[in-house]
């Protein structure tokens, strides 16, 4: 795009701004050392009947047992708890189990957490220290953003920035008190009436597409940065997945007479399974942005209505869009895409990048 929108240059705005405040936390990593797991958007409302958390508890908590024995980094990536609903307490209290798996990650230093626009109140340290401290067993610390440059071989891949991705919006980060106040006052009181959502990035496609494509732009003119963010409550995986290793597989498997028929039946499935996801879902991205480069990831959120819950693991030198349960309801992940950290960092220098739309 030649000349950007309005709302692009805010969001642009408010992303740039968090990713300077995040040059005093800088740290160095390289790509073998990082163990991330990436969960944002639980909205943790207090069990009431917008809560939407209470279908996804079950698989955040078998996620978390999990990473805790892998020993993952835990990163909640903001809008942990649903604010904009009142009931600070209840929200905060409301699921024990989880909180207890996430107090052990703190405990053992596995612990970052963000702030979002529904939980904003923890940009307060007051706050954080009354509320939230009791319950994670001690001092700690909320972030709006972090920044993790990559080193391979005494040089410097790229930057890893993490942040919700709300920065910018008009209600949500410019005005948030005001947003907050009118969430509290009509908006969520309406919702409880009617059964309606809201309409945010979160429930509008045409608003989330709008706001992917202004996180999108911003990542892709920053020089050998990758943003990771949440907000919009759905995965962004920029890149062409595992479709090829599905594909190489496929074919081996198919000259192996100890494979059978049925497995192979099954591996053809997946393959076209997520071939058709991606082409379903090529409105997520203008036409006109292409070709994409991986800049920009999304871990979906921690509340979807169906009980499962997607984020994104930075381990083994790979990126993972997983999703908890697996296609069989069983408590393990299923990996719907995956990239190795160098080849995203390649592509992102050379501006280089298949022309893929979101997962």
């Amino acid at each position: 795009m030649a000349e950007r929108t309005r709302y692009q240059r805010n969001i642009a705005g408010g992303l740039q701004r968090a990713f300077s405040s995040a040059a005093s936390r800088e740290c160095d990593r390289a790509p073998g050392d990082i163990r991330y797991i990436v969960f944002s958007d639980h909205h943790r409302g207090g069990r009431a009947s917008t809560d939407d958390f209470r279908l996804c508890e079950r698989a955040y908590v078998a996620a978390l047992g999990y990473y805790l024995e892998k020993g993952f980094t835990l990163l909640a990536l903001g809008d942990v708890e649903e604010l904009w609903a009142g009931h600070i307490d209840r929200a905060v209290a409301s699921y024990p189990a989880a909180v207890e798996l996430e107090r052990e990650f703190h405990i053992q230093n596995r612990y970052v957490r963000f702030f979002g626009n529904h939980d904003d109140l923890w940009s307060s340290p007051h706050e954080v220290e009354r509320h939230l401290a009791p319950k994670y067993g001690g001092e700690l610390e909320v972030l709006e953003s972090m920044r993790v440059r990559i080193l391979n071989d005494g040089g410097q891949l790229g930057t890893l920035f993490f942040t919700h991705g709300h920065q910018g919006e008009f209600w949500s980060d410019r005005h948030g008190w005001l947003g907050r106040w009118g969430a509290q006052k009509f908006l969520h009181p309406y919702k409880r009436l009617t059964r309606t959502p809201a309409v945010t990035p979160a429930t509008d496609n045409r608003l989330r597409k709008r706001h992917n494509i202004a996180m999108y732009l911003w990542a892709a003119r920053m020089e050998r940065v990758v943003l990771i963010a949440g907000h919009t409550h759905k995965p962004v995986f920029l890149t062409e997945g595992n479709t090829e290793d599905l594909a190489d597989r496929l074919d081996e498997r198919r000259g192996d007479p100890a494979v059978s028929e049925d497995e192979i039946a099954r591996d053809r499935a997946e393959l076209e399974w997520i071939r058709a996801q991606q082409r379903l879902r090529c409105y997520e991205v203008e036409e006109e942005l292409r070709p994409l480069k991986p800049c920009y990831f999304n871990a979906g959120c921690c509340s979807f209505r169906d009980g499962d819950v997607t984020g994104l693991e930075i381990a083994e030198g790979q990126v993972r869009l997983v999703r908890w349960p697996d296609d069989h309801k069983r408590p393990i992940p299923k990996v719907l895409a995956e990239v190795g950290l160098k080849d995203v960092f390649t592509q992102v220098a050379t501006g280089d990048g298949n022309p893929v739309p979101c997962v």
